[in-house]
């Protein structure tokens, strides 16, 4: 019953997501290639579906480990502080040091993807993002 509610949830929020908050909370511009709202509908379509698919799946018992739970609490507090961090300075001082530290927690130990990971992605990323899109990343 409790994935058939969640998926239920899951379901409400993706259709206000799309109908409403989107579409409140993004503009239209004359620049670039790429429509502010089209990210933001993709989700909200994905989380639809896998909403429907949560609702409509076979119900399987499960057990709570917490230990698992409690690690997952330490990514999201991570990530919240990371997200805090780039509200506070740019996106390029913080992402390298968010990724650096993910990265580290989930157990990569080879320099050569750390160095990837936490210095060639952000850049690139930022890269695309503010000269090829023209869009602000902050």
């Amino acid at each position: 019953m409790t994935d058939r509610l969640t998926g239920v949830a899951v379901i409400l929020y993706g259709t206000a997501l799309y109908f409403l908050i989107t579409p409140g909370a993004t503009e239209t511009v004359g620049y670039g290639w790429l429509r502010p709202n089209t990210v933001p509908n993709v989700m909200a379509v994905i989380m639809i579906l896998a909403g429907t698919t949560l609702a409509l799946a076979t119900p399987q018992v499960q057990q709570i480990d917490f230990p698992k739970m409690a690690r997952a609490a330490g990514f999201l507090l991570v990530i919240a502080i990371g997200l805090w961090a780039m509200a506070q300075w740019r996106y390029l001082f913080v992402a390298p040091i968010l990724a650096l530290v993910l990265m580290l927690l989930v157990g990569e130990r080879r320099w050569s993807w750390l160095m990837v990971g936490a210095l060639l992605l952000p850049l690139t990323i930022s890269f695309l993002i503010e000269y090829v899109l023209e869009r602000p990343l902050l």
